[in-house]
């Protein structure tokens, strides 16, 4: 064999190398891109779960106590008639469940959770939470907390929900 043919045969195992490495790579990289699509999927139901979470837990804080669900009750029908302390107390139930709110509103723009998450979950707070006297007055006085983009939002869900709202 000459010097000629032992660099041919060499430049075809490379060649073979190459392809065989290729093709691994190719292997490697449709296994990345599954394992990244499952942690996105992980992630965004972590997402949802933890806003269920912190959703459920102001819940938990109404109606665990008589005291705190009289105030929240009282609040949405017509908040003017709280003491400074309870009108501070309504506020931040009302700011946990509005952050909720834009949570949700924020994964679905930011991290695609699906639209229906936010139609299924977001709109209905809003309309629950915001669409109250109390709630329509908390958001009048601390939407400037949100970005411009939620605000839209809430006002466009708020536009459709009669303005003497009183249950949640």
């Amino acid at each position: 064999m000459t010097i000629s043919e032992l660099g041919s045969l060499g430049e075809f195992v490379g060649a073979i190398g190459v392809v065989i490495t290729l093709i691994y790579l190719a292997f490697q990289i449709r296994q990345n891109t599954g394992q990244l699509e499952q942690n996105a999927s992980i992630a965004k139901a972590a997402a949802v779960n933890n806003c269920n979470i912190a959703l459920r837990h102001t819940r938990q804080a109404i109606f665990q106590s008589d005291t705190v669900s009289e105030l929240f009750l009282s609040g949405n029908k017509d908040c003017s008639n709280l003491s400074d302390l309870e009108l501070f107390r309504y506020r931040l139930m009302l700011q946990n469940i509005t952050d909720v709110m834009f949570d949700i509103y924020s994964q679905t723009l930011e991290t695609h959770f699906s639209p229906e998450t936010w139609e299924a979950q977001g709109v209905n707070l809003v309309k629950r939470g915001l669409g109250t006297n109390g709630g329509r007055w908390f958001w009048a006085n601390f939407q400037q907390n949100y970005p411009m983009r939620f605000r839209q939002e809430v006002d466009r869900i708020l536009g459709d929900i009669p303005d003497d709202k009183e249950d949640i």
